[in-house]
């Protein structure tokens, strides 16, 4: 498999580093240095922009070659290797220097200029005597920033996992699903009422073998999928997902995304199974409504004393506004919040789908964003168990028209509410 350009990037500039104690005079090794502290700056606010893009995302294979960790010491020995070629011209060089007036001139007015302008200006405006200078502070900036990507991508919150997870699903639905979804139609068309049920058996048989074979091993393949119920656990995905990023080839989510092959296939197989499952348990007409007014009003109680106990945790924009959305969400999806799924240990209510929708108000800016989903499921449940997936996930858990009709409704309710 080829280099990710990433890992291109930082490999030249350390080949370049190597041959500076080759230059044949001191001239020619400033005239390296800076061309060496050009690609240096460069490099470092092309890695402070990946920093904040994924901040915001967490990346599926982008830079999956790279060890920041081990190219911050890279850097740090590249500054070493200035300091050398320079003794070596009988100029001491303080491998040690920050952020020198003459490295902050030459950083702003070297960037300004585009990739492809010819422009010596910057070099021209600099003192010979500030080159070394310049550039172990170009490096010494390029060392701070890999050694901060490599602490970000070591340690991602749970929050940030759910959150990445589903703008990477949003994306595979807009760009990716509707082809998943017509080739699925496509087959299925073929099979009568009668025959469907056993076809759907077999295939369904048949491509969670080929799935499991992504994964090295049983406990990996139970990270993601639950044999006992056999659904999947799109938590135990997500988690999957950003720790083993280097399994999935290069993808990216920016405006035009692409998805390498394995990374379609993964969802390809979410989005499939959704389908048969749906054809293989069709929704069952749900029994005519029974008139007890007593049991409407203890139902609403019991959700409600729920969510009391969360409402110090709402974010001051709307906890006035809260009771109003809550009372338009009950009386609208009163059917799917009273009756537990069943796979579901309390039965009562189901407070997976009043947990989903908990979840996705709090991505809303609903509740505090500053409250972890552990904080919320203590509230919730007296202690952090595993009913927090379906915070972390929100509307994810659900059947796909539940969710999509959840989704328009609590978004149409808080443009109204907000307006």
């Amino acid at each position: 498999m080829e280099n990710t350009g990433d890992y291109n990037i930082l490999s030249h500039l350390e080949q370049k580093c190597s041959v500076l104690k080759f230059s044949s005079c001191l001239m020619s090794l400033n005239a390296m240095s800076m061309s060496l502290a050009v690609d240096a700056c460069r490099t470092a606010k092309y890695f402070e922009m990946l920093l904040e893009q994924w901040q915001e995302c967490l990346p599926l294979g982008n830079a999956y070659d790279v060890n920041f960790s081990l190219w911050g010491q890279k850097t740090w020995e590249m500054m070493k290797q200035v300091g050398e070629a320079y003794s070596l011209n009988r100029v001491n060089v303080n491998i040690y220097e920050y952020e020198t007036e003459s490295y902050v001139n030459f950083k702003e007015s070297q960037q300004s200029a585009g990739v492809y302008e010819a422009t010596m200006r910057p070099v021209m405006q600099t003192d010979v005597n500030d080159v070394p200078i310049i550039l172990v502070c170009a490096l010494r900036d390029l060392y701070e920033v890999l050694m901060e990507i490599s602490e970000f991508l070591n340690s991602p919150t749970e929050e940030l996992i759910a959150t990445s997870y589903e703008k990477w699903v949003s994306a595979y639905k807009r760009h990716y699903q509707r082809t998943c979804k017509n080739r699925y139609k496509k087959w299925k068309i073929q099979y009568s009422a009668r025959t469907l049920r056993k076809h759907l058996q077999e295939r369904m048989s048949a491509e969670l073998e080929t799935f499991k074979k992504r994964f090295l091993n049983e406990d990996e393949f139970e990270q993601v999928f639950d044999t006992e119920q056999q659904k999947m656990d799109f938590d135990g995905m997500a988690r999957f997902l950003f720790t083993h990023a280097d399994r999935f080839g290069v993808s990216f989510i920016d405006d035009r995304p692409m998805f390498s092959q394995e990374l379609q296939e993964l969802f390809n197989f979410v989005e499939t199974w959704k389908l048969m499952e749906a054809d293989l348990h069709p929704t069952k007409k749900r029994a005519e409504k029974q008139d007890k007014t007593s049991e409407i009003d203890e139902l609403e109680q019991k959700v409600n004393t729920v969510l009391q106990s969360i409402e110090p945790l709402a974010d001051a924009s709307w906890a006035q506004h809260l009771p109003l959305l809550w009372k338009h969400i009950f009386t609208t999806f009163r059917r799917e919040i009273a009756k537990a799924g069943p796979h579901e240990k309390f039965k009562e209510y189901s407070k997976k789908t009043l947990y989903c929708i908990i979840g996705d108000l709090k991505a809303r800016g609903v509740y505090r964003k500053d409250v972890t989903n552990v904080e919320l499921t203590k509230a919730l449940e007296g202690s952090n168990n595993g009913m927090r997936k379906y915070i972390n996930n929100g509307l994810l858990e659900l059947e796909p028209s539940l969710k999509e009709n959840l989704r328009a409704f609590i978004g149409k309710e808080i443009e109204q509410i907000s307006a």
